[in-house]
């Protein structure tokens, strides 16, 4: 952790550790309820699938050990 600098909205070490769940929910794909995932994984080796643009897609039920969420804490600087 933090090997990186701070991306421009502060946060660090967004890429890799597991797939994060979004709340995009794809418009073509209503009946099946998919969601975007983003960042990459562990599992991830291409860089391009590390970035925050790029959207892998999963059902919500999927269970993965490289699928997860990450804690962002907010420290205010008073």
């Amino acid at each position: 952790m933090g090997n990186f600098p701070a991306n421009r909205y502060g946060l660090y070490d967004m890429g890799g550790n597991v797939w994060q769940w979004c709340e995009d929910l794809l418009k073509e794909d209503e009946q099946k309820r998919t969601r975007a995932l983003r960042g990459g994984s562990w599992r991830t080796f291409d860089p391009i699938l590390l970035r925050s643009s790029y959207r892998n897609l999963a059902h919500p039920e999927n269970r993965s050990d490289d699928i997860g969420f990450r804690c962002v804490l907010v420290v205010s600087g008073g």
